[in-house]
C-alpha cells in the first residue's frame, strides 16, 4: 500500500493488476482487510482475487481443534479477506505439505470463506535433473558416504565441551573450501551449517566452541612447531575425505577433479583468511548476505532461522544433531537439499543414526506422497474427490497435534510396496532354525509339481504358486522379528500379512493369488563359504554384514534392484512397472552366518557395519531373510493417514 492515502477501489478500476506483498501477520492482515472494504462490495463485484500463501503450512492451517470455536488467527483472517471477494482463488506453496492436506475438507462456516483444504488441484513441483534431494542423501547407494554417524553429544556441546566429531565436521569443511578453491570456485559461497538446539543460549555455546576451536587451527598453522603436527593430522583426515570423495564421483560418474594434498594444504592458508563464524538468531547482528560480491566462506550455527526462509548456498558441510517429533518440523530444519554442481563429492552430513533413520523413512514419504498427487493427473481427480494419505512413523508425528485436522488412521495397506526382513533374530537360534527348515521344506514342497529355472546371477525362479499355498504354507509360519525386539523399529509382519490374507481371500476381487518366488544366491562361492543344497536347489549363500545397534539386529537392505524385477519383461523399469495385481514377488535370501564386515572395527560406533554375529552370544545358523514385492492393488490402494 506504501504511503498513498488513494482508495483500493481507484487502484482496481485500473487496467493494471494491484498486488500486494505482505507479512503473514495478523495487524498486516487487518489493515489489508480494512483496505479493501473501502472499495465497497459493489466494487469487489467485479474484481478477482489471487492470493499466494508461501509456506503454506505455516500459521495459515487453522489449529483450533475444536469445530466449536473460532479458527486461529492467521486462518480466520485469510478466509475473512476471501470471503469479500465472489471470485477468488487460493494458491498455497510448501515444501512440506502434511497439514495442508489434513485440513477437513467439510468444514463450513457461514459467515467466513471454507477452510483452506486444497479441493481443486494438488501439483507437485518436478525435481530438477542435478537437484541433491532427501532421497539421494538418506536412501540412495552412497548414504553410507555422505552421512558420517556421529552419537548424539548435544548435552556435552551446550555444557561448553567441545567434541572430536565436532572438530571433524568443521576440518571437512575447511579441506572441502580448499578444494573448491582449486577447481576454481573461489568466487563462489561456501557454508556450513551447525545445528544443535534451537534455543539461543545453546547456539551462544556452541558458536563460542567454534570460535575458539578454529582460532586454535589458526595459531597451529601459523606456527612453525604446530604446523607440522597440524599437518600430519590433516592428511589423516584427507585420506579419508578423498577416499570417500572419489566414490561419490565414481557412482556419479562427474569430472570433478581431486587435487592432491601438498595442494590442498597449501590451499588452506588462503582459506583461512576467508572464514567467517556467524551465530544466526534474533539476538545477534550477524547477518548473512550472499549478494555482497564478497568471497563467502561461512560457518553457520543457528536454530530456526536455518529452517524456514534461509538457504545456505554452497552447503558442503552439515553437523545436524537436532531431533523433531514432527515430519514438517524436520524436514524444513534440514538445509541439506540443494544442488551441488561442480562439489557433489564433497557433501557430508555428520548426523546420528537415528536422524538418519527417521529421514530415511520421510525420503520414502516424500517419494508416496509425490506418487499419489500424480495420481491426480492419471485418474482425472480432484483432492476433494481422493484424499491423499500419509505414511505414519512409530515415532514421529505428521504435523502439530493441532493442525492433524481431520486426520484418521487407515487401514494399513501395502499396494505397490516393498517390504524386507532387515532385522533377523540372530540371538533366538530356535527361531532361525525353524524359519530355515521352513524355507528347505517349502522350496522342496514347490519342486514337486513346479521347476524352479535357473536365472543369472544365481537366481532361481518359480511363478505362478497359488496365494492361499504361499500364505498357509510359508507367510503364517515364518517367525518374523517383532517389533518389541528392536524398539519398534522394522517390518509390521502382523499387518502385512493382515493385508495379504485380505487380498488373497477377497471374495469379490482377490488379488495376489498367483505368487512368483525367486531364490537368491551369488553368482560364484565366496572362499570359506561352499555352496549347498537347499530345498534341492544347488546355491551359493548370500553375505551379508550388519549395522551395530543398541537394540536388535539390522543387516540393512537385502535386495538388489535386479532382484526385484527378476519375475517381469526385460524392459521393466521399477519392481511395480506392468506388474499384475494377482503377481507379486516373494524372494529368498539365505545368509552365511560367518558373513564379515567389509572393514574391521575394535570398538564399532552406532550404525557402523560389523560381522553377522559378532556380540551374539548364541548358536550360528544361516538366516533366511525375505523381501516381497507387492504389486498396486486395485482394491486396496491406500495406506495410513487421511482424512
Amino acid at each position: 500500500r506504501g504511503s498513498s492515502t488513494l482508495p483500493f477501489s481507484v487502484y482496481c478500476e485500473k487496467s493494471n493488476p494491484t498486488l500486494a506483498v505482505i507479512k503473514k501477520n495478523c495487524r498486516v492482515l487487518d489493515r489489508l482487510i480494512d483496505y479493501v472494504k473501502e472499495a465497497g462490495s459493489d466494487s469487489l463485484e467485479k474484481m478477482p482475487l489471487l492470493i499466494i500463501d508461501d509456506e503454506a503450512d505455516q500459521a495459515s492451517v487453522d489449529g483450533n481443534t475444536d469445530p466449536d470455536s473460532d479458527p486461529t488467527a492467521t486462518n480466520l483472517r485469510i478466509r475473512k479477506l476471501m470471503s469479500l471477494f465472489p471470485r477468488k482463488a487460493y494458491v498455497g506453496y510448501t515444501a512440506t505439505p502434511f497439514a495442508n492436506v489434513l485440513i477437513d475438507m467439510t468444514t463450513e462456516n457461514e459467515k467466513l470463506e471454507d477452510d483452506l483444504y486444497p479441493r481443486n488441484f494438488i501439483v507437485s513441483l518436478p525435481e530438477p535433473k542435478d537437484y541433491f534431494g532427501a532421497s539421494r542423501i538418506f536412501e540412495g547407494n552412497l548414504s553410507e558416504e555422505f552421512i558420517k554417524v556421529v552419537p548424539d553429544e548435544k548435552e556435552n556441546l551446550i555444557l561448553g565441551r567441545m567434541t572430536e566429531n565436532l572438530a571433524y565436521a568443521i576440518d571437512d569443511f575447511l579441506i572441502s573450501c580448499a578444494v573448491r578453491n582449486l577447481r576454481g570456485h573461489r568466487k563462489k559461497p561456501m557454508s556450513m551449517l551447525i545445528h544443535v538446539s534451537h534455543k539461543i543460549d545453546d547456539m551462544s555455546t556452541v558458536k563460542l566452541l567454534v570460535d575458539t576451536y578454529f582460532s586454535d587451527v589458526l595459531s597451529r598453522y601459523r606456527d612453525a612447531v604446530g604446523k607440522e603436527k597440524l599437518k600430519n593430522e590433516y592428511y589423516q583426515t584427507w585420506i579419508e575425505f578423498s577416499k570417500t570423495s572419489k566414490k561419490i564421483n565414481n557412482e556419479l560418474q562427474t569430472k570433478n577433479r581431486l587435487p592432491i594434498f601438498e595442494e590442498v594444504w597449501s590451499e588452506l592458508s588462503s582459506v583461512f583468511e576467508k572464514i567467517s563464524i556467524l551465530e544466526l538468531n534474533s539476538s545477534t547482528e550477524d547477518r548473512l548476505d550472499y549478494s555482497s560480491g564478497q568471497e563467502i566462506k561461512v560457518i553457520a550455527v543457528g536454530g530456526n532461522q536455518l529452517s524456514r526462509g534461509l538457504t545456505l548456498e554452497g552447503l558442503m558441510t552439515s553437523y545436524y544433531l537436532r531431533e523433531s517429533r514432527q515430519y514438517d518440523t524436520l524436514l524444513q530444519m534440514a538445509r541439506w537439499f540443494g544442488y551441488r554442481s561442480g562439489y557433489e563429492d564433497l557433501t557430508r552430513v555428520h548426523t546420528t543414526a537415528e536422524i538418519w533413520e527417521l529421514f530415511e523413512h520421510l525420503a520414502l514419504v516424500e517419494e508416496e506422497i509425490r506418487s499419489e498427487i500424480y495420481r491426480y493427473e492419471e485418474e482425472d481427480k480432484t483432492p476433494e474427490e481422493l484424499a491423499l494419505v500419509i505414511r505414519d512413523h512409530r515415532r514421529l508425528n505428521v504435523t502439530a497435534p493441532n493442525k492433524m485436522g481431520a486426520a484418521k488412521v487407515r487401514q494399513a495397506s501395502f499396494s505397490k510396496s516393498l517390504s524386507q526382513t532387515i532385522w533377523l533374530p540372530l540371538d533366538e537360534p530356535e527361531n532361525l532354525e525353524t524359519n530355515y527348515n521352513l524355507g528347505e521344506t517349502f522350496i522342496h514342497s514347490i519342486q514337486d509339481s513346479y521347476n524352479f529355472e535357473k536365472r543369472n546371477k544365481g537366481v532361481y525362479l518359480v511363478k505362478d504358486i497359488p496365494g492361499k499355498f504361499v500364505l498357509e504354507k510359508f507367510l503364517n509360519k515364518y517367525q518374523f522379528v517383532t517389533k518389541q525386539k528392536t524398539g519398534g523399529a522394522g517390518l509390521d509382519a502382523e499387518r502385512l500379512i493382515g493385508y495379504i490374507y485380505r487380498r488373497v481371500y477377497d471374495e469379490n476381487n482377490p488379488e495376489l493369488t498367483n505368487w512368483n518366488i525367486a531364490v537368491v544366491g551369488n553368482k560364484t562361492a565366496v572362499k570359506g563359504c561352499p555352496g549347498i543344497n537347499y530345498g534341492g536347489i544347488e546355491i551359493n549363500r548370500i553375505q551379508r554384514s550388519r549395522k551395530y545397534r543398541v537394540k536388535g539386529f539390522n543387516v540393512g537392505v537385502l535386495t538388489e534392484p535386479d532382484h526385484l524385477r527378476i519375475d517381469l519383461d526385460q524392459g521393466a523399469k521399477d519392481p511395480y512397472d506392468g506388474r499384475s495385481p494377482q503377481n507379486p514377488l516373494l524372494l529368498f535370501y539365505l545368509i552365511w552366518s560367518e558373513s564379515k564386515a567389509k572393514k574391521p572395527i575394535d570398538v564399532p560406533k552406532q550404525g557402523q557395519r560389523i560381522d553377522l554375529f559378532r556380540f551374539v552370544d548364541s548358536k550360528k545358523i544361516d538366516p533366511l531373510g525375505l523381501a516381497i514385492v507387492l504389486p498396486e492393488s486395485k482394491s486396496e490402494p491406500y495406506d495410513f493417514i487421511g482424512q
